[in-house]
């Protein structure tokens, strides 16, 4: 199903009105002229609900208002509907999270040969997010160490989920051996229901959340679980598997405070994404016009702020920047040397993994015939599955 900008419900209406409303007075035909790089029609993905969803409508709202762009937001319930669009040629931007590290590596959802390795995806902008671990209070979870024995909400088919999941428990050397998985089927709702129904103690979340406010008003309360960022050696384990989390102090949220500041994860949501074939002038216009447009929406939701360049153009993020993101963040002065490191590692790994996934491909048809001497009615698919999984070392569900 389509989500036209023009029908959304009242309430996200009220909520566009204070930012789109007031383009016309910071410089319209500044912005005219730097859409004019862009394509007349544009279809962004976004996940089906929360802030993605919600920044994504904010800038199709400005764009079409203002700007002369029509714009169609396709909502998605999974990472493959995120990509699948642009990799199809039905979508030209997405608005997404972890599934772009995992298309980028080949993992989980994008291993299948269908997908034919690593995707070759760019960063548009990139804004900070916090990130935390969310707990019941009454479960007495203070830090990484207190989750042994502890009900963990795991969700079915999320590796975005999970493998977050798995870095946390890493941060204080357990696995998931240590704790009791609780198997969720949604994760949004599935998680906030999970705490407040005393099913699970501990889930995944971002602290500025309606759902998180449930959980602390409800009769189990909320704590969020502090990962130190002086534990050199936690978030070491922590970055192995989840290289794109860095150490966060954050104050803006449920069960915190400026008093009262919490150590935990940052990450970029919702990564602004495309292929790399896009066209480099296309992109550096895309950024440029979300640039000028950024005082004027910035009131219109919380995280709106962070989508400013400052914030937003730097490393690290889930895939390589685009060429025409860091030629326009380079005239700006925010793309730095270290940025270019790091932009540089990035692309030399997905190198490495392309390399590996080639040499995988060779070596699979002798792998599956004397795998199928002891499992005969092994099919291709769940036999390519096994063993990409124990070449890429991405086994975790």
């Amino acid at each position: 199903m389509n989500e036209n900008p023009k029908r959304v419900g009242m309430g996200r209406r009220q909520l566009l009105k204070a930012g789109a409303g007031s383009l016309m007075a910071a410089g319209m035909p500044t912005i005219a002229r730097a859409s004019s790089g862009l394509p007349g029609t544009l279809i962004f993905t976004s996940h089906g609900a929360g802030s993605g969803n919600i920044l994504a409508t904010i800038v199709a709202d400005a764009l079409q208002k203002h700007a002369s762009n029509r714009i169609r937001v396709t909502p998605a319930s999974n990472g493959v509907g995120l990509v699948l669009p642009m990799k199809t040629g039905r979508a030209d931007y997405t608005f997404a999270a972890n599934e772009l590290f995992f298309a980028s590596e080949a993992a989980y959802e994008f291993g299948t040969r269908e997908w034919n390795g690593p995707q070759d995806l760019r960063i548009v902008l990139a804004p900070p997010k916090a990130l935390g671990l969310a707990t019941a209070r009454d479960a007495n979870i203070l830090t990484p160490k207190d989750l042994k024995g502890k009900r963990l909400a795991y969700v079915k088919g999320s590796p975005s989920v999970n493998v977050k999941l798995d870095a946390y428990l890493a941060f204080a050397g357990l696995t998931r051996k240590d704790v009791e998985v609780v198997w969720l089927s949604n994760s949004a709702r599935g998680s906030k229901e999970a705490l407040i129904n005393n099913q699970a103690d501990a889930a995944t979340y971002t602290p500025n959340s309606a759902a998180m406010k449930e959980v602390e008003l409800s009769p189990r309360g909320l704590r969020w679980v502090e990962f130190p960022p002086e534990d050199k050696a936690g978030w070491a384990r922590m970055q192995a598997i989840m290289p794109v989390i860095t150490p966060r102090r954050e104050t803006q949220g449920e069960a915190m405070s400026e008093a009262h500041p919490v150590n935990m994860m940052g990450w970029r949501y919702p990564q602004i994404a495309c292929y790399a074939s896009k066209s480099e002038e296309e992109v550096y216009n895309f950024v440029k016009v979300l640039d000028q447009i950024h005082d004027s929406i910035k009131a219109s939701h919380p995280d709106v702020p962070s989508l400013h360049i400052s914030h937003s153009g730097k490393t690290p993020a889930d895939a390589p920047f685009h060429d025409g993101a860091i030629r326009y963040l380079k005239e700006k002065g925010v793309w730095t040397a270290q940025d270019q490191a790091w932009q540089d590692a990035r692309i030399a790994r997905i190198a490495t993994v392309r390399r590996t996934w080639n040499k995988a491909t060779a070596d699979f048809p002798a792998w599956l015939a004397n795998r199928r001497k002891t499992a005969s009615g092994l099919s291709e698919a769940d036999g390519w599955a096994e063993f990409w999984a124990g070449v890429s070392g991405n086994d975790r569900t």
